[in-house]
């Protein structure tokens, strides 16, 4: 399962290096949104200490938990 990192990896270099232009109403959505996907991996590292590591609760609790978060910012 080395290829999702290495994506994750090349995905992040292009978001980089591109110029992606986001309207400044976007920002707060952004922020949760990034926020929760770092709550999503850390929690993934503390499963992955733990041996309880599944990637695919992972990638599904990753989507979701982002998803959620920048809904509920737009209901706010």
């Amino acid at each position: 399962m080395i290829w999702l990192p290495l994506l994750g990896l090349v995905v992040g270099f292009l978001v980089y290096w591109l110029p992606v232009e986001l309207p400044a109403v976007y920002a707060g959505y952004l922020g949760l949104a990034a926020l929760a996907g770092l709550d999503t991996v850390f929690g993934g590292i503390r499963a992955g200490l733990e041996g309880k590591f599944h990637d695919d609760i992972f990638i599904s609790g990753f989507v979701v938990n982002t998803f959620l978060a920048a809904f509920l910012a737009y209901l706010g």
